[in-house]
């Protein structure tokens, strides 16, 4: 291991046990927090949740044509009553029924001296379905030039320019519209859609804090474990875990500046780590800034992030309890959002970033690619599914640091009754290093990691949601001195504003 590697005392030791065949060697606990750990590699790749958007409403009170019928019931009614297609025609159009005029509209060109703005305004409803939302803007803007005085037109319009990230426009129909409303159910609709599009260019904060009671702060190996190496000597771990009580915390900050052609600027602040009251040599916290470019629009979302992280760590056991600059880290990513279909979205993750350490531990400079793949499935409004596929990789002059670890994992999410939610993660890697370590061992790694996490959404503490989380993590490897477990059970209190 690292730790090991750069102490001329233990190499020293080494050599002398190998010259006198000692037959125990004791070796000290590392005096660096472990790197690329299974905990800070998935918090690179993130939590994948649903977005828990409101449910903007696709109608006005006002607009009152009578329930929605189905496919099948259109077709029952229209051969009971072919007088009422133009009728029946209009009522969908009004209640932005795709499905029933997808299967009418081809009847309907074929009516003697039919309305071609009927055809439109049924075009625009069904490319809007599809979610081709450039289509259906084209559309409605034709049929509104014709129809300027159809309030629920001019609403659907205000929709798709909405939903098609054109929020300058869609904020200008909307006004319009509140403006020519006759009931106060039509004002409150408006008013809705008015401050979802004027809360995409504010600040939006999220933070989380939470106890945590860690045994093994620099998730070693248990202390008694030993090596037999090749000449028969034996090296041992004699010192205890380093173990700590505190707090968890992160906070971040986004900022999006949105432009009507769906390009945005952005800007990302973040900061978290560990806060020890007990063991102050190990406080680890990284802040970092990014500032990204991106597109987007009702199925797509891209962007591109060069960043910088600073990190600032209290020097383990040869440290006094305060903080220092530890490590700087640059680099870019590549953020992709795709809904695949009504159910399906893909998230990708590529990251690069190059990592220089302070003179003690500039051993671990080196560089680390990342490439996380996330398939989500929705059933139904209540459940998630994840599937995950990740690769990361490190490069480093020395080739004992240096490794490639595919990885694999999978996750349900549960709305229940009265508000709960669970969520049950799971996943495994492998960790394969390039070169041999300090004690020969060209080191193999297998990664376990799983936790359930629940809440309450209507249960808040002073503002803050609680979250009661369990996580466990393993390690097995062809080097004893890799392995470790450990759980953590804790209460996340978590605030998005």
């Amino acid at each position: 291991m690292q730790y090991f590697r750069h102490s001329t005392m233990y190499t020293a030791l080494i050599l002398i046990s190998g010259c006198y065949s000692v037959s125990s060697l004791a070796i000290g606990a590392p005096l660096a927090p472990q790197d690329n750990s299974i905990e800070s590699i998935n918090k690179e790749i993130g939590e994948v949740r649903p977005d828990n958007f409101e449910t903007l409403s696709t109608d006005l009170p006002s607009n009152d044509s009578g329930p929605q019928m189905s496919k099948e019931e259109t077709i029952v009614y229209l051969r009971a009553n072919p007088e009422e297609f133009e009728n029946l025609l209009s009522i969908l159009l009004k209640q932005g029924n795709a499905d029933s005029l997808e299967e009418l509209l081809p009847y309907y060109k074929q009516v003697p001296n039919y309305d071609p703005s009927v055809i439109d305004w049924g075009n625009a409803i069904i490319a809007a379905k599809k979610g081709d939302f450039d289509e259906a803007v084209n559309i409605y803007r034709k049929v509104n030039a014709q129809l300027p005085e159809v309030e629920i037109l001019r609403f659907q319009l205000a929709m798709a320019l909405f939903y098609n990230r054109q929020f300058d426009a869609a904020q200008s129909e909307f006004e319009r519209l509140r403006s020519d409303a006759t009931t106060e159910g039509d004002v409150q609709v408006i008013n809705k859609y008015l401050d979802s599009i004027n809360s995409q260019n504010r600040w939006s904060f999220n933070g989380s804090v939470s106890y945590v009671n860690d045994n093994n702060i620099t998730n070693s190996p248990k202390q008694g474990t030993s090596i037999i190496r090749e000449d028969g000597s034996v090296l041992t771990y004699t010192s205890p875990r380093e173990s700590g009580k505190g707090l968890n915390f992160s906070l971040n900050g986004d900022r999006k500046w949105l432009y009507d052609n769906k390009m945005y600027t952005a800007l990302h602040l973040n900061s978290y780590g560990q806060y020890y009251w007990d063991n102050k040599n190990y406080n680890d916290i990284t802040a970092g800034i990014g500032v990204g470019v991106g597109y987007q629009n009702s199925t797509t979302e891209v962007e591109l992030v060069p960043f910088y992280n600073k990190r600032l760590y209290a020097q383990g056991r040869s440290g006094d309890g305060d903080l220092k600059s530890y490590a700087d880290t640059t680099g870019i990513r590549v953020n992709l959002n795709q809904w695949l279909s009504p159910k399906v979205r893909y998230q990708g993750l590529a990251r690069y970033a190059n990592s220089e350490y302070i003179d003690l531990y500039d051993y671990n400079d080196g560089e680390d690619w990342l490439l996380a793949n996330t398939a989500i499935y929705f059933p139904n409004g209540q459940q998630f599914w994840t599937f995950g596929v990740d690769y990361s990789t490190r490069d480093s002059e020395d080739d004992s640091l240096a490794y490639d670890r595919p990885g694999v994992r999978v996750g349900w999410g549960q709305t229940w009754p009265k508000g709960y939610t669970t969520r049950l993660d799971f996943g495994y890697a492998e960790r394969n290093f390039d070169g041999e370590d300090f004690f020969g061992i060209q080191r193999e790694n297998k990664e376990y990691s799983a936790g359930i996490t629940a809440w309450n959404r209507g249960f808040s503490f002073l503002g803050l949601t609680p979250r009661l989380s369990w996580n466990y993590n393993k390690v097995t490897s062809n080097s004893p001195f890799e392995e470790y477990d450990k759980n953590d059970v804790s209460v996340e209190l978590t605030k998005t504003f």
